[in-house]
């Protein structure tokens, strides 16, 4: 089974990842300390990155750096310092969301691949061209695609798909939630989620978790998805534990493994292993579009985890369990309020019962667990983890990497030159010394490749050696290994690694441009009467002089009829469009004679992602709402009359296609009211605050103002993350 899709799983530290790949998985991904979408979890150090690459590269085995959050225009500087750093490590693959950092690793490291994150929200074979367009390798897809579509992407994209099989499932669609944000500042976009949707809400026909989805389960659909020619089969859970990643890992290699017509004989065992991976109820998410409305399931409180228990009374350092499960010392659990708000996890390191310490306890028992974390009274105690496989021993002796090259070998009958890859600093290594000719048998190829290979030493690592024979040579295995270990002392030596590189100074653009300020209708007879907009933005029925505002989701089944509008309003004399999403550069960036802008929820939030978009074609670009004011003003500044800000409407903060159990008005347990809208194919929830930005403490600049879901003058305003840094 050589066209086995990759088998991808989670790594939130080192352990992990090692347990992972020693369950069956082909790849790990894991993310640093900064500027990844799992910042909330332990994530790895330099050294332990170093130390992963040792064991993949020993293993054949991949990883792949997760990079996939927005970065604003003041960490650039930071985000390039530790791109370099990482990228002399050779990972795999980067996973992007940021466009700006897309078009860095293009400038800075070209020959690191690049993997566009779910978070980029491509989910149509018009974004996998865009896709294709950038140079990107692997598109990691949307999780609210179809299987039905998802097969109709494969079959019109060149590029490599990967999908989430497994795991917790976002209500709302990826990169696209400012729920957490709007609430408090921590952006889910950032890796800062603080998971708003897993909560409680009331509405005037009940109460529910109405936006906590159950988890993603695909063990009965790997047959489809293998003869779908999808690349890489993906688990989220960098949020979990070696025990987790073990069972999930092992359940899903057995059915990937399994022959054609077996996957019946060993789904009974996979689902067995899978029951062990503590998590919520398992879905098929959105693969299938007549079961969305089993994603979710109000009623239940969605933490992840199986309930172990309830806290029958709170005292001083620790609380009463009532169990209705074993619970073991060295068990990780957490316990959950019944708001469904985020509550304390810990490691169970004591319990006591009857007065005397215990090591675990049977269901139906009540004892005492020693913590020293805030307690919420009548909460549920799940437990999220087990003792976990301990690989520390095996960590210790692995090297910690700084580097990791690629040789290219030349010989021929004056000696040997070797040259390391991507590092023009350096100059070739060559050795002088006659080599006769072969007669009979002469010395191949694979010869060099296996000794040099072993080039390395504790901080340098071979990634890959290639090497070129100029013609037929005698040479003995000896004088191989004696030119290897020649090279290796070079290496040891002078090996230089490649410099840092210096970001460029920027200034502002060059042909500023007139400043406009564009006001956004449902359609144009919704138009206010009003003097302050200079243009109109529609997004039904536009006429010629107005710029079509395009959805920023089409489903695949929907792109032709999407094609065939846009070449009808262009025929009816519209030239104007407002981008979205990214897969609409595909639609309409190579029409000629039309004038390209891009608009909410296309994010922007640095230059290099604004330098980018000019060069695919836009001609105004609109920054991230998400952001404050220090961080819009230095591209107000740089970009004048180019740059535009979102000023006024009412954002939705999540957009989903699950069907939701609740329409209408709905509050918090703090009393904060939402509405909930109903649709196709979006559900959208919107604030009752419309997002007001006040336009004279910013330097001049071109605006926008929504009213497709806001009236002029509302009262109950929100300055967003305006007057606070985003998180």
């Amino acid at each position: 089974m050589n066209n086995l899709p990759e088998l991808l799983a989670p790594a939130g530290n080192l352990n992990t990842a090692i347990t992972a790949f020693k369950h069956g998985a082909d790849a790990v991904y894991a993310g640093l300390s900064k500027f990844n979408a799992r910042e909330r979890t332990e994530n790895l150090s330099f050294d332990d990155y170093g130390r992963l690459m040792a064991y993949a590269q020993k293993h054949n085995k991949k990883v792949y750096l997760t990079f996939n959050t927005l970065i604003k225009e003041n960490e650039l500087k930071e985000a390039l310092a530790m791109l370099h750093r990482i990228c002399r490590l050779m990972p795999h693959a980067v996973i992007v969301q940021d466009l700006g950092v897309l078009s860095m690793i293009k400038t800075y490291f070209p020959h690191i691949p690049v993997h566009a994150s779910t978070q980029m929200g491509i989910h149509n074979s018009a974004g996998m061209a865009v896709a294709e367009k950038q140079g990107i390798e692997r598109v990691i897809l949307e999780r609210q695609v179809s299987m039905e579509e998802l097969g109709k992407i494969r079959e019109k994209s060149n590029i490599e798909l990967e999908v989430f099989i497994h795991g917790a499932l976002c209500c709302s669609l990826s990169g696209l939630c400012l729920f957490s944000s709007w609430m408090g500042g921590h952006s889910g976009n950032r890796g800062k989620c603080k998971q708003p949707c897993r909560r409680r809400y009331y509405s005037p026909r009940g109460n529910g978790f109405f936006f906590s989805a159950n988890d993603l389960y695909t063990l009965d659909d790997i047959s489809v998805l293998k003869k779908m020619g999808i690349h890489s089969l993906k688990i989220e859970g960098r949020l979990r534990k070696s025990d987790y990643t073990a069972a999930v890992v092992d359940a899903y290699r057995i059915m990937l493994d399994a022959g054609p017509g077996e996957e019946k004989k060993y789904l009974p065992e996979a689902r067995a292993i899978l029951g062990k991976a503590l998590g919520r109820k398992w879905s098929a998410g959105f693969f299938y579009e007549d079961r969305y409305d089993e994603i979710i399931e109000s009623a239940q409180l969605g933490g992840s985890g199986k309930v172990c228990g309830r806290v029958l009374d709170i005292k001083k350092r620790g609380f009463i369990i009532q169990s209705f499960q074993p619970l073991r010392l060295n068990d990780k659990i957490r316990i959950q309020p019944p708001s469904g708000e985020e509550g304390p996890s810990f490691v169970v390191t004591k319990i006591t019962k009857d007065g005397k310490n215990t090591g675990h306890l049977r269901g139906g028992e009540e004892a005492f667990i020693h913590c020293d974390k805030e307690i919420p009274q009548g909460g549920l105690v799940f437990k999220i983890s087990t003792s976990p496989e301990d690989h520390s021993a095996e960590i210790t002796q692995l090297p910690v990497l700084r580097d990791m090259i690629c040789l290219k070998v030349r010989i021929s009958a004056q000696g040997l030159e070797v040259n390391i890859n991507d590092h023009s600093h350096m100059s070739p290594w060559r050795i002088r010394e006659d080599i006769p000719s072969a007669k009979k048998r002469p010395v191949n190829a694979g010869a060099f490749i296996r000794e040099f290979m072993r080039s390395g030493n504790d901080r340098l690592g071979i990634r890959n050696v290639e090497a070129e024979l100029l013609e037929d040579l005698f040479i003995s295995h000896r004088d191989i290994r004696k030119f290897r270990q020649q090279f290796a002392e070079y290496l040891n030596d002078h090996y230089v690694p490649v410099p840092e590189p210096q970001p460029e100074e920027t200034s502002p653009q060059k042909g500023e441009k007139p400043f406009s300020h564009t006001l956004a209708l449902d359609r144009i007879f919704d138009y206010p009467e009003t003097p302050d907009y200079d243009k109109i933005a529609v997004k039904n029925d536009p006429q010629p002089g107005d710029a079509y505002i395009l959805p920023a989701f089409c489903p695949e089944k929907k792109l032709p009829e999407l094609r065939e509008h846009i070449q009808k309003l262009i025929k009816k004399g519209v030239r104007h469009f407002r981008l979205t999403s990214l897969y609409q550069f595909d639609i309409v960036g190579e029409t000629k004679g039309c004038t390209l802008q891009t608009a909410f929820p296309l994010p922007v939030s640095n230059h290099k992602a604004l330098d980018l978009l000019q060069e695919m074609g836009a001609e105004k670009i609109q920054l991230w709402p998400e952001l404050e004011k220090e961080a819009l003003v230095p591209l107000i500044k740089q970009y004048p009359g180019t740059a535009e800000i979102y000023r006024y409407g009412r954002l939705p903060i999540l957009q989903t296609r699950a069907t939701l159990p609740v329409s209408g008005v709905i509050t918090d347990a703090r009393g904060a009211v939402f509405t909930v809208v109903p649709g196709d194919p979006l559900s959208k929830l919107y604030p009752e605050a419309v997002f007001s930005v006040p336009t004279d403490a910013l330097p001049p600049v071109s605006t926008y103002t929504d009213l497709t879901h806001a009236e002029p003058g509302e009262k109950t305003v929100s300055r967003f993350n305006f007057d606070r840094e985003m998180a």
